[in-house]
C-alpha cells in the first residue's frame, strides 16, 4: 500500500481516549463502555506514518499464541493460559428494582465526572485496591503469565508501544512513540527522551538505549536459562520470532521488520500485555532466580512509574519512582494491592480501606453498597471471559459429534437468554464470535440480532434444529452426546451444567451424557483429540483484534484447530487480514468471518455464549482514569489515577509502609 495510505489509516487509528470521571451507568442490561465514546483524533506530525494498525489476538481457549510448551508443562499451561474464572457470581434482581438503581446511578455518576473535570489531577496519597497477588507466577517480566502478575508488571515496566483503548485496539506511545513505517515490513521506533530506568540495582538510573530494545527482543527470541538451555517458561518466543531483524541505530531509535505484510505485528507483539522491556543487567544478576523464586518482590528491574516496596503473600505496595521520566502520571504516592479473605471486602470498603468495590463481590453485594453509599462513583466493565461451549468436529463422522449438522444444531440449542438470566442475572448479553465490548470488531447489535442463535425467535432457531438433526439422521442417534463441564465452572454455577444438558436435550431430542471433570484435564483432552461437548469459560482477550487467534484456530493450516473442518473462503478471509494494513478494512474483513461463522456456512468449534457485567463502586476520592475500567490488562491505567486527599473523607492515616530490605540478588 502506498506511504501515503500507510499514513492516513495510522492516523484514523492513532486515537487517545479522554480523561475523566467514572462510566455512565446504562439505562438498561446493557454496557455503556468507554469504547462506546467518541475518540478524539490525534494528529501526526510531518510525513511519516506512525503505525496504529490494530491489535492482534483474541486468545485462544486453553492456548494463545505462544510457542507450544514441552510436555510436562502443558497441564500447568492450559490452566495458567485460562486464567481465573469470570469474577461474577448470580444475582437474584428484580428488574424494575434494576433499572431505578441504574437510573440513579447514571446521574451520580455525571455528578461524579462533572465534580472531577473541574478538580484537575493532584499529586499525593496512596491508592488501596483488592488484587489476588498471591496467585502471581514468577517476577521476570518475560517469563510471567499470569494476569495478577501483569496487573503489577504493568505499574513497574514499559512496553515499546501500548494500547490507547484495549477495546478498539488504537495505540499510542509507551517507551517509544508510535513507529515509522516506511512500508510495510519496517518499523522504526525512537526511544522518549529522558527515559530511564529505576534509580537502583542493576541499571542505577541509565537512559534507555535501542540496544536494551534489541537484547530484550532477541532474550525472548534465543528462550534460555542463565545456563544457556532452552527455557519453555518464555511463553511468547513464537510472537518475537515474527521479528526478522533488529537493528540499533544512532540517536536513539531501533529498526524492526518483519519476513512479510503483518497489520497484527504491532499490536501483537509490541504491544501486548507482557511486552516488558527490561535491562540486561538484571538477567545477568538476577540469573535463574527471577525464574524460581515468585517470593522476592525486589527481582524486578524496569522503567516504569513504580518501584517495589513490600510483598508479604497476601500484600502487595508500590512506590513512585524516584527517577520516573514523565511529568503527566504516577500521581498517587504509591498503590497497595491486597487480596487475603474475600469475606472482608465489603466491611474494608465501608471502612475507607480500599477504594474500590467490584470483583471478586457479587453484582447483589455492589448494588446493595451503592444504595448505602450513593455519592460514591459507579462504573461497571465487562467480564472478560465469555461462557463458551467448545464443539470440536470428532475424526469419527458416524458419531453425533462428528457430524457437523449436529454440532450446528448443538450451537443453536442453547438459549441464550435464558442462560444469561440463569447465570447472571440478567447483568450481560449474548456474544458473537467477537464479544460486543471489543468496539469496531464485533457485528452490530441489530446485525447479530439477526442470526440464528441470537435473533428474538426462539420458535424459528428450534425448526433450525430439528431440520439439522433430521438432516443428520441415524448419525444423531448412533450414540449418546458427550456433554463435559469444567469443574469449577459447576462450582461457581451450581446446575449451569444440567441446565445446559437440558437445553440440547429438549431442542435436538438427542440423550445427552452429562459430566464434571477438572478444567485443566478437559482442555488437554480436548487439545490431544477427544471429543466431547465442553463448557465453560473462554480465555481473556488479551487485544481487540483476532487476526492471529483465527489463523490459528481457525484456519485449515492453524496449529490450534481442534476442528476437522476446513473452508477455502474463511482460509482466504484470515490471510487478508494479515496483509491488511487498513483498520476499518481489516474490521470489514473480520465482520465476513464473523458472518460465516453465525450463518453456519463454516464449522465453529468455539460456540460463545453470553459475557457478564461486573458492576462497581469508587470512593468519591478516587479519580480514575476511565480506561482502567475498559477490561483487562488495564491496570498501568492506576498511574493516571488520583486521589484528592484535601477530601475531609480520606483517610488520614494512609501511609507507605517502610521498605523492606532488598534481597542479595535484587540489589
Amino acid at each position: 500500500m502506498p506511504n501515503r495510505e500507510i499514513a492516513d489509516t495510522i492516523t484514523r487509528m492513532s486515537t487517545r481516549l479522554p480523561a475523566g470521571g467514572p462510566f455512565d451507568q446504562p439505562n438498561s442490561g446493557r454496557w455503556t463502555a468507554l469504547s462506546r465514546r467518541r475518540l478524539s483524533r490525534r494528529s501526526l506530525l510531518g510525513a511519516s506514518a506512525r503505525a496504529g494498525v490494530g491489535a492482534a489476538g483474541l486468545a485462544l481457549v486453553g492456548c494463545s499464541d505462544d510457542e507450544e510448551p514441552s510436555p510436562e508443562l502443558q497441564r500447568q499451561q492450559s490452566t495458567q493460559q485460562r486464567d481465573e474464572p469470570p469474577e461474577v457470581q448470580q444475582q437474584d434482581v428484580q428488574q424494575g428494582q434494576q433499572q431505578q438503581a441504574q437510573s440513579e446511578q447514571s446521574e451520580q455518576s455525571e455528578q461524579a465526572a462533572q465534580q472531577q473535570s473541574a478538580a484537575g489531577p493532584a499529586p499525593g496519597g496512596v491508592i488501596r485496591a483488592w488484587l489476588a497477588v498471591e496467585r502471581h507466577d514468577r517476577w521476570d517480566p518475560h517469563r510471567s503469565r499470569y494476569r495478577y502478575t501483569q496487573a503489577a508488571h504493568s505499574l513497574m515496566y514499559n512496553r515499546l508501544i501500548q494500547p490507547a483503548s484495549v477495546s478498539s485496539g488504537a495505540l499510542e506511545a509507551d517507551l517509544c512513540a508510535l513507529p515509522e513505517m516506511p512500508d510495510e515490513t519496517t518499523y522504526v521506533f525512537t526511544i522518549e527522551p529522558g527515559a530511564v530506568f529505576w534509580d537502583q540495582e542493576p541499571a542505577n538510573g541509565r537512559a534507555v538505549t535501542a540496544e536494551d530494545i534489541r537484547w530484550n527482543i532477541e532474550r525472548q527470541q534465543a528462550a534460555v536459562d542463565a545456563e544457556g538451555l532452552p527455557d519453555p517458561h518464555f511463553f511468547r518466543r513464537e510472537a518475537y520470532s515474527r521479528t526478522s531483524s533488529a537493528d540499533a541505530n544512532a540517536g536513539g531509535s531501533i529498526t524492526l521488520t518483519t519476513a512479510g505484510p503483518d497489520a497484527a505485528y504491532l499490536a501483537g507483539v509490541h504491544a501486548s500485555p507482557y511486552a516488558w522491556i527490561t535491562n540486561p543487567e538484571a538477567a545477568e544478576q538476577f540469573g535463574n532466580a527471577w525464574r524460581d523464586d515468585p517470593s522476592d518482590v525486589f527481582l524486578n528491574s524496569g522503567t516504569g512509574p513504580y518501584t517495589p516496596l513490600l510483598y508479604n503473600g497476601f500484600e502487595l505496595t508500590l512506590a513512585r519512582s524516584g527517577n520516573w521520566w514523565r511529568a503527566d502520571s504516577a500521581w498517587a504516592d504509591g498503590i497497595t494491592f491486597t487480596s487475603g479473605d474475600t469475606n472482608n471486602i465489603v466491611s474494608l470498603y465501608n471502612a475507607a480501606a480500599f477504594d474500590r468495590a467490584d470483583f471478586p463481590l457479587t453484582n447483589e453485594t455492589v448494588e446493595a453498597l451503592r444504595e448505602q453509599n450513593p455519592e460514591h462513583g459507579a462504573f461497571e466493565l465487562p467480564l472478560d471471559s465469555a461462557v463458551e461451549l467448545l464443539v470440536p468436529l470428532g475424526s469419527d463422522p458416524l458419531t453425533p459429534i462428528g457430524d457437523p449438522r449436529v454440532i450446528r444444531a448443538v450451537a443453536l440449542a442453547v438459549d441464550r437468554p435464558a442462560l444469561l438470566d440463569r447465570l447472571y442475572a440478567g447483568h450481560g448479553r449474548p456474544t458473537g464470535p467477537v464479544p460486543w465490548y471489543l468496539d469496531g470488531w464485533s457485528l452490530s447489535d441489530s446485525l447479530l440480532d439477526s442470526f440464528p442463535g441470537y435473533r428474538n425467535d426462539r420458535d424459528g432457531d428450534l425448526a433450525e434444529v430439528a431440520q439439522l438433526i433430521s438432516a443428520a439422521g441415524a448419525t444423531a442417534s448412533s450414540s449418546a452426546l458427550p456433554l463435559v463441564v469444567a469443574d469449577l465452572f459447576e462450582g461457581f454455577f451450581p446446575g449451569s451444567g444440567e441446565a445446559v444438558r437440558s437445553m440440547i436435550a429438549d431442542a435436538t431430542g438427542l440423550e445427552v451424557d452429562l459430566e464434571n471433570r477438572p478444567f485443566g484435564d478437559a482442555i488437554d483432552q480436548l487439545r490431544n483429540g477427544e471429543s466431547f461437548c465442553f463448557l465453560g469459560w473462554g480465555a481473556v482477550p488479551q487485544q481487540s483484534d483476532p487476526t492471529e487467534s483465527w489463523r490459528s484456530s481457525l484456519h485449515s493450516a492453524g496449529d490450534q484447530n481442534w476442528s476437522a473442518g476446513t473452508s477455502a473462503e474463511l482460509d482466504s478471509l484470515i490471510e487478508q487480514m494479515r496483509v491488511t494494513f487498513n483498520l476499518n478494512a481489516r474490521q470489514d474483513i473480520g465482520h465476513q468471518i464473523q458472518e460465516l461463522l453465525l450463518n453456519g456456512d463454516v464449522p465453529q468449534w468455539q460456540v460463545p455464549l453470553v459475557n457478564g457485567i461486573q458492576l462497581g463502586l469508587h470512593q468519591p476520592w478516587l479519580h480514575p482514569d476511565q480506561r482502567l475500567f475498559e477490561f483487562a490488562w488495564s491496570s498501568q491505567r492506576y498511574s493516571a489515577t488520583w486521589l484528592d486527599t484535601s477530601l475531609e473523607t480520606y483517610p488520614t492515616d494512609r501511609e507507605l509502609p517502610q521498605p523492606e530490605e532488598q534481597s542479595e540478588a535484587g540489589g
